[in-house]
């Protein structure tokens, strides 16, 4: 019986043992760590906050987007008035010694781009006065909290984070906000978050759009010297190539070269399809700022119709006033504090936004005015839905009020038509004008002083022409021995004709 070629493995050990693996499967993998995609998302909230205020100093599609938001709800300057002097003064005069408009700015910016915003406040050492305010840096804290209360707040260096037991920071000192987070939540979330895959594959669109650049720009070239031609070979030795080497960097690039029939030169790196990185970076481009919370008919300029464009308009500016609600909560942790320190806790303070509103609310504003003028909504009602105090307004037209302008004829002509219609003299018309009375010569004066018939002549604005004195032919008074005239006012000698 012939014995088979073939031995089992269990019986050969050599046959046991496993396989060689390919080639390709034992290439070390860290030359391909440049090309393999990773999360771009970190885990802890440190990494991202640093992560993402990278994006906003780097990107400037990242950095006009939070800026916009910031500007949008804020301004450039923020404006405190009261109703009352001494604490307007006072509002003022802190909020140029604080730079309340520069604190309020940078802590919306910290919270916008981290998703936190950490704000602190030094008084003075009599403890009657708020002498600092600033913005902390938010990775630089550990909060703790315990049912929704803040109840620690230590902040550590940045470049030793574990270093000791860090500064702690006073609590009631101490203001911490948090972006898009519960109340459970420790830390918020940033506005750049959702963009942060769309950035990444951004910046490979780059990276590929400048290898295929350079691919362009420097092809590359192999000269071919020697071959077969005509049932001929020719094989180059070294002295031919360094000849066709010299030959060939010697050449001036704007003319042509005479070469042997043996050279030839092929170019590689043109050729083949090239990938449209510019539409490509288009739409990561409006992903990123969908992502950080823009429409994306406000930067493309097109949409699905009117509708939809209008609604997420109004969707942008409610988020418009999200932010500057948390503004007012800024300026309120400060101007209440100083309110307090100062004795006057029951004064009101307004806070006046120069902001950039994309939708100029006109139709709203007319609308408003309409319901007013037609009584439909009070007066307060009406500064209230355009965001005025009506206390404060109430004050400052009692403070500014000096009559009424005599220039402006939609305010003198009713006065002018009720003096006309007999329902109001000429004093009292004067009055409302915020004029004196009529300027009367001394003699009308003793002759309202003395009383009598002379009185009640100047009382009726009666003239010289109806006196028993007036010379008509000469136009002369008998008694003061003056010319006159006849529709001069009587004076105080008047004796009616």
């Amino acid at each position: 019986m012939a014995k088979s070629r073939y031995r089992s493995p269990q019986t050969t050990g050599a046959l046991a043992q496993p396989l060689p693996q390919a080639s390709a499967a034992v290439i070390d993998g860290s030359a391909f760590i440049s090309v393999t995609p990773t999360d771009p998302i970190p885990v802890t909230w440190e990494e991202r906050a640093r992560r993402a205020w990278t994006y906003y100093i780097e990107e400037p599609l990242v950095k006009n987007c939070v800026n916009s938001w910031r500007c949008f709800a804020v301004g450039d300057e923020i404006k405190l008035a009261s109703d009352d002097e001494a604490v307007k003064d006072g509002v003022i005069e802190l909020h140029d010694r604080l730079a309340l408009s520069t604190f309020v700015k940078d802590m919306i910016l910290q919270l916008l781009v981290k998703g936190d915003a950490v704000g602190y406040k030094r008084y003075s050492q009599d403890g009657r006065d708020i002498e600092d305010i600033t913005c902390v840096n938010p990775t630089s804290v550990k909060v703790r909290y315990a049912q929704g209360t803040l109840i620690e707040m230590q902040q550590y260096p940045e470049d030793a984070p574990a270093a000791g037991d860090g500064l702690v920071l006073p609590v009631e000192q101490v203001i911490h906000l948090r972006w898009d987070a519960p109340p459970f939540s420790p830390r918020g979330n940033s506005l750049v978050l959702p963009a942060f895959q769309s950035i990444e594959l951004l910046r490979d669109y780059r990276k590929a759009e400048q290898a295929i650049a350079k691919r362009w720009a420097t092809p590359f070239r192999l000269i071919k010297v020697g071959g077969a031609f005509n049932q001929r070979v020719i094989t180059p030795d070294q002295k031919m190539l360094q000849d066709i080497r010299d030959m060939v960097n010697k050449m001036d690039m704007k003319s042509g070269l005479v070469v042997p029939f043996y050279v030839g030169v092929e170019t590689h790196g043109a050729e083949g399809s090239v990938l449209n990185v510019e539409e490509k970076v288009k739409e990561v481009k409006e992903d990123i700022i969908v992502g950080l919370g823009l429409s994306r008919s406000l930067v493309t300029g097109d949409g699905p119709n009117f509708a939809t464009a209008s609604v997420s308009m109004q969707k942008m500016l409610v988020m418009i006033r999200e932010i500057k609600q948390i503004a007012r909560q800024l300026l309120d942790w400060v101007v209440d504090d100083w309110l307090t320190l100062s004795g006057h806790e029951d004064a009101t303070v307004q806070y006046l936004f120069n902001d950039l509103d994309p939708n100029d609310a006109v139709d709203l504003k007319k609308l408003l005015l309409e319901l007013y003028d037609r009584k439909l909504i009070s007066r307060s009602s009406l500064q209230v839905k355009m965001e005025l105090d009506p206390d404060v307004e109430a004050a400052n037209r009692a403070q500014e009020k000096s009559g009424i302008d005599v220039l402006d004829e939609k305010q003198a002509k009713p006065i002018v038509d009720m003096v006309t219609l007999g329902v109001l003299d000429v004093d009292e018309a004067r009055s409302f004008l915020g004029l004196g009375p009529k300027s009367t010569t001394p003699a009308a004066a003793a002759a309202l002083a003395l009383g009598g018939p002379a009185a009640r002549a100047f009382a009726d604005d009666s003239i010289c022409d109806e006196c028993r004195h007036f010379e008509d032919a000469e136009n002369r008074c008998a008694v003061q021995r003056q010319e006159t005239t006849f529709a001069a006012r009587a004076c105080r000698f008047f004796d009616r004709k």
